[in-house]
């Protein structure tokens, strides 16, 4: 049974992260199609396929629950190629240079990505982020990785895609590795930790 999710009613999700999950799916978007028009995201254009306004807000409640679909029905990697796509399509803040500010810069661009009652939830500005939808929090290893712990309520495939997603934009070979010493979302923790090796 899928979880309801019902605790992120009144946060939105940004279309470019909609759309990001269609761009994961290229030339088999009708399963998505269905998965999202079912959840109230997008309208179905004249080709049969899911429309989405990378520019307009969509219920995070419904893409959370698209996603752990796609997991329960589709597998891991899947959802794991969906995050990849992420980091190609969503805004993040400015002056990234390296996979290292990428990582510490990723909390923010991810309360970029979503809004609570109209309010984008991170502002790079004024280095402010709203509470409600967990974090990535980045810190570097003593042997010089980074590592990354989020509570967020995407899946631990989604996360891993998502990471490594960011060292593909930065065109650099890395690895993502799921930390197996700590707890795992999959297995019903609150929270998942990877270790980026790049």
């Amino acid at each position: 049974m899928l979880r309801s999710f019902n605790e992120y009613k009144g946060i939105e999700v940004s279309g470019r992260t909609i759309t990001a999950l269609l761009q994961a799916f290229g030339q088999f978007k009708t399963l998505a199609t269905k998965y999202l028009l079912e959840e109230g995201i997008g309208q179905k254009g004249a080709d049969g396929v899911v429309s989405v306004d990378p520019a307009a807000w969509y219920p995070m409640e419904g893409q959370l629950r698209t996603l752990a679909r796609f997991n329960q029905e589709l597998g891991d990697s899947v959802v794991h190629q969906i995050g990849m796509s992420v980091p190609k399509h969503v805004e993040w803040p400015p002056g990234i240079q390296d996979v290292r500010a990428f990582m510490m810069a990723m909390d923010m661009g991810y309360h970029m990505s979503h809004r609570r009652n109209g309010l984008v939830m991170g502002d790079p500005a004024t280095g402010r982020i709203t509470e409600g939808i967990g974090h990535y929090l980045a810190r570097v290893r003593p042997d010089g990785f980074m590592e990354i712990e989020t509570d967020c309520p995407y899946p631990c495939a989604f996360d891993k895609g998502l990471l490594f997603g960011v060292t593909r934009v930065l065109n650099l070979v890395g690895a993502i590795l799921h930390d197996d010493s700590h707890p795992c979302r999959k297995r019903g923790d609150k929270a998942c930790v990877y270790v980026v090796k790049g």
